[in-house]
């Protein structure tokens, strides 16, 4: 007796992208606000906002603004800090890293975490600039037209 068996062509799966995990579970879009209300900080836009709606309400314009253009920007900065970690690690360190965040032991990555981050921040300036400069000016576009 023949039995024939049909097999089904099924893609192999591949393994999970452990950097663009790690990203994700860092949650880096709320650090991307911080850098950008820094930024902004930084290069003197608070001063030039506050000085047509005062102090408080440029505050809370720059700051909607940080959280508006940090969810724009958010998939771009996420996806560097992925790209971060899969140039930096070899295999070896980015399963160990991946590892510690099923974990939800973030602490087992500050070996790694400081080349990490040079490379994030090196790769990722212009993406900080761009994201600063259409904050401020959105914030300094909303002073404008509520300012006094």
């Amino acid at each position: 007796m023949l039995i024939a068996v049909a097999i089904a062509a099924t893609p192999v799966s591949t393994a999970p992208d452990a950097a663009a995990e790690i990203a994700r579970a860092l949650t880096p879009r709320e650090n991307f606000r911080s850098m950008i209300l820094m930024t902004a900080d930084h290069d003197n836009a608070f001063e030039e906002i506050a000085k047509s709606v005062g102090a408080p309400r440029a505050d809370a314009l720059l700051a909607e603004a940080a959280e508006e253009i940090s969810f724009r920007y958010a998939d771009k900065w996420e996806a560097g800090l992925a790209a971060a970690y899969r140039s930096t690690l070899n295999p070896t360190e980015l399963a160990d890293a991946l590892a510690a965040i099923r974990r939800a032991d973030r602490a087992a990555l500050a070996p790694v975490s400081v080349r990490v981050g040079a490379a994030f921040y090196r790769n990722s300036q212009h993406l900080l600039r761009q994201a600063t400069n259409d904050a401020v000016r959105h914030a300094a576009e909303e002073a404008e037209r509520h300012g006094s």
